[in-house]
């Protein structure tokens, strides 16, 4: 475990979804450059990351793969709704497993996807990897550790493709630094749910719960 975190969450929920997530010391987050998200929703929302999600990955839209080259990876909507508030809609990056598979990078739109006019937010995943076929109800682990920009709107398919283009341009080179490379090894894509429980126990609701809803 990570020397640095200072308290735990680990929610196990009847659909199959947990979330687990640590504070950090809000020195440890950067962001980059945001000119519609102020400095204090920043400061806000870096004592919920990095955050761990873990959940089955089920239907989405269709469009990441047909419509802009895209593929991404759907959390079941109930995962949504159990983020922490500090996690406000935009683009994020961190890393990813597909069930006991290699962690690869990912990055993460969280929102209404605007330019769609979707009526409900989502959590979309972009893993940075060329999957042989679809992995619908597969167990799909994220740690999301930064965040890129806010949620926008687009004129055009081709500029939210660019800007895409452009996210995904940003996670890759960031996750390559040693602030953020170090959470491809996590204990977290080590080991299975329930071997977390073996190792640590039960836990109270302060110092690390572990709830079933």
């Amino acid at each position: 475990m990570i020397s640095c975190f200072s308290m735990q969450w680990l929610l196990n929920f009847s659909f199959h979804a947990t979330i687990f997530f640590t504070l950090l010391p809000t020195s440890v987050i950067h962001f980059g450059l945001c000119l519609v998200v102020n400095e204090e929703q920043l400061r806000i929302m870096s004592n919920g990351l990095p955050l761990f999600l873990e959940g089955k990955v089920c239907k989405g839209f269709g469009r990441g793969s047909k419509e802009l080259g895209c593929p991404t990876a759907n959390f079941d909507d109930n995962v949504e709704k159990l983020l922490p508030k500090e996690i406000i809609s935009g683009v994020y990056f961190g890393w990813a497993q597909v069930e006991e598979g290699p962690v690869y990078k990912m990055v993460m739109s969280i929102g209404w996807n605007p330019f769609y006019k979707n009526v409900k937010r989502s959590i979309e995943t972009h893993i940075l990897h060329e999957f042989p076929q679809d992995f619908y109800d597969s167990t799909l682990k994220v740690v999301i550790l930064d965040y890129i920009r806010p949620e926008l709107n687009f004129t055009s398919k081709d500029e939210l493709m660019k800007q895409i283009n452009d996210d995904i341009a940003e996670a890759n080179q960031k996750l390559d630094e040693s602030r953020y490379s170090t959470y491809h090894n996590h204990e977290f894509f080590n080991l299975s749910l329930s071997n977390r429980e073996e190792k640590d126990g039960p836990k109270d609701s302060v110092n690390g719960v572990q709830a079933k809803i």
